[in-house]
């Protein structure tokens, strides 16, 4: 029993530590990638540029600045400049001699951690989505989209997107945060650092994302999954693909009554969860760098995406063809 005791503290000191074995160079040669939540506002610096990212996640490890300078071979004068432009837009903070990562840098250790931990939220909302059915299938035979695709084509969309992302999400911040997003040099908007490993053909950790390819006064294009990347070739290209069409009356029900009749439920998960969310933001040391609200909002990507998966594995979701969903909506309804 002592023995046992001794490995898993073992195991434990090392979950603990495994942050902090990271070079310069293992960052400059691995995949870091920056995901911004905001709408239209965002950074007045482009931190994908000039090694900026690589720096503030060399930061992050503590590694010391004269060894981060040396390492992007950067002089004293371009390292004042860099440091002062992004304490200006408070994505830096100086704490004494040293300099503390104001954004989210989810390493993979964070992030499989994130996706670990999520799963057993994840699956509290999956059990309420299934419960919910019947009623969120009744929307759909209430729409006109009903006529010419069935609820198991539509599924995904539905599930994911409309009642727990793109959709509902400002419900989530208003309602569940109660906090306005981070106020950055006049801007507001959430920002982090994710490590990708670049091992699957899907974005990292598998997140699922909603992205607009074409906007007009009337109508807009987007495109629902996880497959948003250069393995995929021509997922922005919306022209060549199976765009399902949400007219007015279906667009109020996606964006308004769908989310609205699932969002008690949601919210009642998240409010009984919360202690657990503040306890992990602390356990993995968030809590040194950004906000809980900005903690909560991409890490809130891991849930969702686990109570995705789990809805597929059940096969309540039925994936789209090549896994990504087309669709126009009524901009003005």
């Amino acid at each position: 029993m002592k023995t046992l005791t001794t490995v898993l503290a073992c195991i434990l000191l090392l979950s603990c530590t495994a942050e902090t074995n990271r070079t310069v160079d293992d960052i400059l040669n691995s995949t870091f990638r920056v995901y911004q939540i905001s709408g239209f506002e965002g950074p007045k610096i482009d931190i994908k540029s000039d090694s900026l990212t690589e720096f503030l996640t060399a930061l992050h490890y503590d590694i010391p600045l004269s060894d981060i300078e040396h390492e992007l071979e950067w002089s004293p004068e371009t390292t004042e400049r860099h440091i002062n432009a992004l304490i200006e837009n408070k994505l830096l903070i100086k704490q004494g001699d040293d300099y503390q990562p104001n954004l989210g840098i989810i390493t993979l250790e964070r992030g499989n951690l994130l996706e670990e931990k999520a799963q057993n939220v994840a699956n509290e909302i999956s059990d309420s989505i299934s419960a919910w059915l019947p009623e969120i299938k009744e929307i759909h035979n209430e729409s006109h989209i009903s006529q010419n695709h069935d609820f198991r084509e539509l599924s995904l969309f539905y599930l994911s997107n409309v009642i727990l992302d793109n959709f509902q999400i400002e419900r989530v911040e208003e309602e569940f945060l109660n906090q306005q997003r981070p106020l950055r040099n006049g801007s507001r908007y959430y920002l982090a650092i994710v490590e990708d490993d670049l091992a699957a053909a899907t974005e990292p950790y598998g997140i699922y994302g909603n992205r607009g390819l074409h906007w007009s006064d009337s109508t807009g294009i987007s495109v629902y999954g996880n497959r948003r990347t250069s393995s995929n070739p021509g997922w922005d290209n919306y022209e060549d693909k199976n765009i399902h069409v949400f007219d007015e009356h279906d667009t109020e029900l996606i964006t308004q009554t769908m989310p609205d009749l699932f969002f008690p439920t949601l919210l009642d998960i998240l409010n009984r969860n919360r202690s657990a969310f503040e306890a992990i933001y602390s356990e993995l040391n968030f809590d040194e760098e950004i906000s809980f609200e900005e903690f909560f909002i991409f890490w809130y990507h891991w849930i969702y995406t686990e109570a995705t998966d789990v809805l597929i594995e059940r096969e309540i979701i039925q994936k789209p063809q090549n896994e990504m969903f087309y669709y126009q909506i009524a901009v003005n309804f």
